[in-house]
């Protein structure tokens, strides 16, 4: 059975590739190389960073899962691994995000958007509550809104937080207004 566009996770992808079509097609040349607000990045930086989280969500579909059918310490050693090395990993997110906002277009960053979302999307529709639930401990050292423990489901729900959260960072005059819930 397919998942309704009224589910909430459904929902919510969705709404980030909307959004992201919405501001990349409106977006000044001239504003995307402007600084954003509270990060080193451009605005154009920012929304590779942006586009990426998407692609991050993706990732942890069989990342979870795969962690999921390993003994648990496997998880909360790899997880303490990273968290040890979360400075460099800090310089490697910005630095990536840096480079492949000056490598990809933003109409390039629109159509990873849009695959990379039509992926998870499709995914989420085939899977059910078990794939869902398979998780893993995180390292939460690398994000503010990663758990200590998250699901499948989770990761899919981490994905608008990050997205939400870096696009009240772009400093747009073209930023589109937040609907209501949003």
């Amino acid at each position: 059975m397919a998942v309704p566009d009224s589910d909430p996770v459904k929902a919510d992808l969705l709404w980030i590739a909307a959004d992201f079509r919405s501001i990349i097609l409106n977006v000044s040349d001239g504003e995307l190389d402007l600084p954003s607000t509270g990060t080193r990045w451009t605005n154009r930086q920012l929304l590779f960073h942006m586009a990426l989280g998407q692609n991050i969500a993706l990732a942890g579909i069989p990342l979870l899962g795969l962690f999921a059918h390993l003994p648990p310490s496997a998880s909360r050693n790899w997880s303490r691994l990273l968290n040890a090395s979360a400075r460099p990993y800090n310089w490697v997110n910005w630095a990536g995000s840096a480079a492949g906002g000056q490598i990809l277009t933003p109409h390039g960053m629109l159509r990873m958007m849009d695959r990379t979302t039509r992926i998870i999307v499709h995914w989420y529709g085939r899977a059910d509550s078990r794939a869902l639930n398979r998780g893993m401990t995180m390292p939460t050292q690398w994000d503010p809104y990663f758990q200590p423990w998250m699901s499948r489901r989770d990761v899919l729900e981490w994905a608008p937080k990050h997205y939400r959260h870096h696009r009240a960072q772009l400093s747009l005059t073209t930023l589109p207004a937040l609907p209501a819930g949003r």
